[in-house]
């Protein structure tokens, strides 16, 4: 008799132990498994992101400078067909003493700096505008959508002005002539006045400059805190 417990009892262990084992086995696989099912859905959420193509910005690119650009020199031609050159009377107020437009020709810079280098200025429009290419295209400047957005802007700016700055708004050697003060020259309409002090006359193309540096001094900004936080990062890793 105490043989033939002693056998039962063995009998008994070998049985708890190898349940023991089968469980552990089981709780194993339903890990892996578990796992499985868990990280599945964050595969198909990082396979579903995919990197910006170069023909898509590039087609972003093209489509805000078309667009910027063609509003621009439809924006000149049709206030100065209504107001007509400078130094006539015709002046649009939209808000009394403060806000309007008239015609005014700038053979200048932005907001009339440097009077009378539109050949200077027409140069550096063609410099400027290799240099953005380069950016856009050899240093990567596509793969960032905000970097395509204002480069594009500033593109449709200097096109725009750059069309007049060439004469192409007074193809006639006749105009050239008669109106030596506006031939070459940027033509400018809008107009902001506010307590007797006028602020000099810009264009669509003007703003499209404006904002686009703007948005290029934003990018630097950003570009230059994230550097820094990743610096401190790195320190206290």
């Amino acid at each position: 008799m105490p043989d033939h417990e002693d056998n039962l009892v063995g009998e008994m262990l070998d049985g708890n132990a190898k349940a023991d084992r089968a469980e552990q086995s089981l709780g194993d696989g339903g890990g892996e498994a578990s796992s499985s099912v868990a990280v599945a859905p964050v595969k198909e959420l990082t396979s579903g992101v995919s990197s910006p193509s170069f023909g898509r910005r590039c087609g972003l690119f093209a489509s805000i400078a078309i667009v910027g650009l063609t509003f621009d020199l439809w924006s000149k031609s049709y206030m100065f067909s209504k107001l007509g050159l400078p130094g006539k009377p015709e002046l649009w107020w939209i808000i009394k003493d403060f806000f309007g437009f008239q015609t005014a020709v700038n053979q200048g810079a932005l907001f009339g700096i440097g009077q009378g280098g539109s050949s200077f200025f027409a140069m550096f429009s063609g410099v400027a505008l290799l240099a953005i290419a380069f950016w856009f295209i050899k240093s990567d400047g596509w793969k960032s959508r905000w970097l395509t957005v204002c480069l594009a802007a500033v593109t449709a700016g200097i096109l725009g002005n750059l069309y007049d700055r060439l004469g192409l708004w007074h193809p006639t050697d006749t105009f050239a002539d008669d109106y030596s003060n506006f031939a070459y020259g940027v033509r400018d309409f809008i107009l902001f006045t506010y307590q007797g002090h006028v602020w000099p006359n810009f264009n669509i193309a003007d703003c499209l400059l404006v904002c686009g540096a703007i948005m290029l001094g934003i990018s630097s900004f950003r570009q230059e805190a994230t550097s820094k936080q990743s610096k401190n990062e790195t320190k206290v890793t």
